[in-house]
């Protein structure tokens, strides 16, 4: 099959230029009177981006958790909203979301998404001398959703080397990359691994929902991988004793912006919920010069944390209407605490996540961490730090007296409202 990918030179974007990225918000098909909660973090998101002044918006994927004209004109009143008369350039794709609920019909799905948005699926845009590529999945699958268009994306890279030469190129496709950026490794699309022959490319996707806090959600390999999250909720890998959808998920929302210049592209981390930036000391700049050496010494440069430390000896256990906290000073590390190991006198251990997904400008001085999957009984405790690379802190504190009343299972919550959705 033939798709056709829309051309447009952006001759009003100047060589210096702010770009916003977002992803996966992931609308209700159902029309209620009040937003719930993912619209209202869409609305949040453009409003913290407008005041950023972007000239162009790139939206890598899932508008709708279910593709429908309600969901479709929600995000557009958004946008609208927001940003009013200084709308940036909007660069949108659908995801696998937007194929629902009858993704049998690829056509007609993106049908629709253009007669809702106005928008095409597939785009080659020139903003400020840069090649923009967007490519929406062939089909709904949530990792093989690029076997069909596969042969057009590489024709269109190739027309955009070919004119930048050793200048970064953008692609925003929803699916990631299989084993590059965070969460790849188990929801990564095999469809893409043609983009290991593109050193210039910088592949900017979302679909994954993992933390763009996480350093590897900055992935530096044969080519640059950014792996934007999603503004409805965060979802990580599973096998953490508080869910891969972790509590307050809902309310996280990040994003990326990157700063165009000659020089090269400044990728920033930013908090939707806070407006600030997170991470500044460990932006990655990327040059305006790319290819095999210049991305091995980049990968080289980027910090290798030491292992985190629990400088603190001990906690305390509180129980509050039935529910087991464990209280203690946060761990600390160069990069940021990921995870909390708890080991019991009994010689069972579990895995939490800490909370480093609502953003490091948020975090209290103490972590306050509710057990679940316990059996009923008293316990000791040793906790210990881990950080995004698995490097676990050599000492713990060491908490007495944990009282679980009754063993609980973590009650997966998605937001509040999430009924609706």
């Amino acid at each position: 099959m033939k798709f056709v990918f829309e051309n447009k030179v952006l001759s009003d974007i100047p060589p210096s230029f702010r770009a916003a990225v977002v992803t996966d918000s992931q609308l209700s098909p159902f029309s209620c009177k009040k937003h719930n909660t993912f619209e209202g973090n869409l609305r949040r998101a453009f409003r913290r981006l407008a005041a950023l002044s972007p000239d162009v918006l790139i939206f890598a994927g899932d508008i709708c958790n279910i593709g429908s004209r309600v969901a479709y004109a929600r995000w557009t009143a958004a946008f609208a909203d927001a940003f009013g008369e200084k709308k940036p350039f909007p660069m949108v794709i659908m995801g696998n979301h937007d194929y629902f609920p009858r993704p049998e019909i690829p056509a007609l799905r993106r049908k629709k998404f253009s007669e809702c948005t106005c928008f095409s699926p597939f785009w080659h845009y020139v903003a400020g001398g840069v090649h923009f590529i967007g490519a929406s999945p062939d089909c709904g699958s949530l990792r093989r959703g690029y076997a069909e268009v596969g042969a057009q994306i590489r024709e269109q890279l190739s027309k955009a080397v070919a004119a930048s030469g050793k200048k970064p190129v953008i692609l925003v496709t929803h699916n990631a990359a299989k084993n590059t950026v965070y969460g790849s490794d188990d929801w990564g699309d095999e469809t893409l691994d043609f983009l290991h022959e593109f050193p210039t490319v910088v592949h900017i996707s979302g679909h994954l929902h993992y933390s763009v806090l996480d350093e590897r959600s900055l992935h530096i390999g044969d080519f640059i991988s950014l792996g934007a999250q999603s503004t409805a909720y965060v979802e990580m890998e599973k096998g953490k004793a508080n869910g891969s959808v972790p509590p307050n998920a809902h309310d996280a929302a990040m994003g990326y912006i990157l700063d165009f210049s000659p020089a090269g592209i400044c990728v920033k981390r930013f908090n939707m919920v806070t407006g600030a930036e997170e991470k500044a000391d460990k932006r990655l700049f990327i040059p305006c010069s790319l290819d095999g050496e210049t991305l091995q010494k980049l990968r080289a440069s980027r910090p290798v944390p030491a292992p985190p430390v629990m400088e603190a000896e001990a906690g305390v256990c509180e129980v509050d209407n039935g529910r087991t906290y464990l209280v203690f000073d946060r761990g600390t590390s160069d990069d940021l605490v990921h995870s909390y190991r708890v080991v019991y006198n009994t010689g069972a251990s579990q895995l939490y996540f800490s909370d480093f997904y609502r953003g490091l400008t948020r975090l209290q001085a103490q972590m306050r961490l509710e057990l679940f999957g316990m059996p009923a009984g008293v316990y000791s405790a040793d906790v210990y730090a881990v950080d995004s690379a698995g490097q676990v802190s050599r000492t713990a504190v060491h908490i007495d007296d944990v009282r679980i009343l009754k063993k609980r299972r973590y009650p997966l919550v998605f937001a509040p409202d999430a009924r609706y959705l």
